[in-house]
């Protein structure tokens, strides 16, 4: 009986170990661009790209080159997306990837987009 007990449990600890790295592993899913869109401070042209996200951090590669690195989070969302689906902003920012038959989703922070003052000559007035 001990010996039926060790070896169940030696099979249930090479389960584990071979199960391990898949849930340490990053997720990797093809995403479509229609249009230009914006990603952190990049802009992604019309095109395929694959998104890498591992731990808080999102890859968007185009074939073999890296376009973008962008900080992002998974959440919940509460319900199944029946499609693939990339959310923007009305500054054309992607703001959540959506996959189907999926209820979490990947979210980046909204991207400000202001411009800079023009930079004018410094000159001391003096007492005037």
């Amino acid at each position: 009986m001990t010996n039926r007990v060790v070896s169940r449990g030696l099979i249930l600890l090479a389960a584990l170990a071979v199960s391990f790295p898949a849930w340490a592993a990053p997720g990797k899913k093809t995403i479509r661009i229609q249009h230009a869109l914006q990603v952190g401070d990049t802009a992604l042209a019309p095109g395929d790209y694959t998104v890498v996200v591992d731990g808080n951090e999102a890859t968007f590669n185009q074939g073999h080159k890296v376009v973008a690195k962008v900080s992002c989070a998974m959440k919940e969302s509460g319900m199944k997306s029946p499609q693939d689906v990339v959310v923007y902003d009305a500054n054309a920012a992607i703001t959540e990837l959506r996959f189907a038959g999926q209820s979490q989703v990947i979210a980046f922070a909204p991207t400000t987009r202001t411009s800079t003052p023009a930079k004018s000559s410094s000159s001391s007035s003096g007492d005037r």
